[in-house]
């Protein structure tokens, strides 16, 4: 009996021992995938500033070159920024020039009265162009359909031909130097342009 006794308890002895043992537990696995890394927010462009024009970018208007319009005082016209005052002559023997465009301004030149102030702005090649894109080389054709309500082609002395656009007393008038008016073409080309206020632009240049 005794024996049964000791053997029972050292059975359950070594049940309990096993019973004791934690299951392993499972390695961890390392995964193969990352956690996606933070992406910074893109930054939105911002939209392009307003371009603004060059200062020595002008548009002929009736009566006037940008800012310069037919009539205005010397002292005017100096206020601009855009002349120079008494100016001498490349050519000797003209008198001094009491406004000059300053130099960045090509193919443009300025008349004046007696008293300094402006009676006429011209353009010759390379020079501005009109706000319908109309300048020296454009076509008969291209000014038409640019002013539909252009003045008949007329004589404009010295056999060439002139085409006037103008409201009110502000004119824009086109010279063709290659035409007259019985040659002139659609395809014949602008010479010079002149504008004016209160008289009609002569179309005519001297020496000086």
């Amino acid at each position: 009996m005794k024996r049964s006794l000791v053997a029972l308890v050292a059975a359950l002895l070594v049940l309990s021992g096993c019973g004791s043992d934690d299951p392993p537990k499972p390695e961890p696995t390392s995964s193969a995938s990352q956690e996606p890394s933070a992406t910074a927010t893109p930054t939105p462009t911002p939209p392009d500033a307003p371009t603004q024009a060059p200062s020595n970018v002008l548009i002929v208007v009736p009566g006037a070159v940008g800012p310069v319009k037919a009539g205005m005082s010397k002292a005017d016209a100096l206020k601009t920024g855009l002349f120079d005052a008494d100016v001498p002559p490349p050519v000797e023997g003209c008198p001094n020039f009491p406004l000059k465009w300053k130099k960045q301004f090509k193919g443009v030149d300025v008349l004046t009265r007696d008293d300094g102030s402006i009676s006429s702005l011209g353009v010759f090649k390379g020079g501005p162009k009109t706000s319908k894109g109309i300048g020296y080389g454009s076509t008969l054709d291209d000014l038409t359909k640019a002013y539909p309500h252009l003045s008949p082609v007329v004589d404009a002395g010295f056999n060439q031909a002139g085409a006037y656009e103008f409201t009110d007393s502000e004119f824009i008038g086109f010279l063709f130097g290659d035409a007259t008016v019985s040659s002139i073409k659609g395809a014949s080309k602008i010479s010079f342009i002149e504008v004016t206020v209160g008289d009609k632009p002569d179309l005519i240049r001297d020496g000086c």
